[in-house]
């Protein structure tokens, strides 16, 4: 995925046949942010990688920032 300095992203995710609550991380909180609804953002040219976590299931997500 790739997101703009400044710009947002929305990461989506379905859970089916799971409880729990999911969480969002992001490696390099200088480059990405992300809320604890998803939402990616922008914050500095470079790579991140987002970690969505849910009932003990990840899931990762590399994002480029331009």
């Amino acid at each position: 995925k790739t997101v703009f300095v400044g710009g947002t992203s929305q990461i989506k995710v379905e859970k089916t046949g799971v409880s729990g609550k999911v969480t969002y991380t992001s490696s390099n909180k200088k480059v990405a942010t992300v809320t604890s609804k998803g939402v990616v953002k922008g914050v500095k040219k470079g790579t991140a990688v987002i970690t969505v976590k849910c009932s003990g299931m990840t899931a990762k997500f590399k994002v480029t920032v331009k």
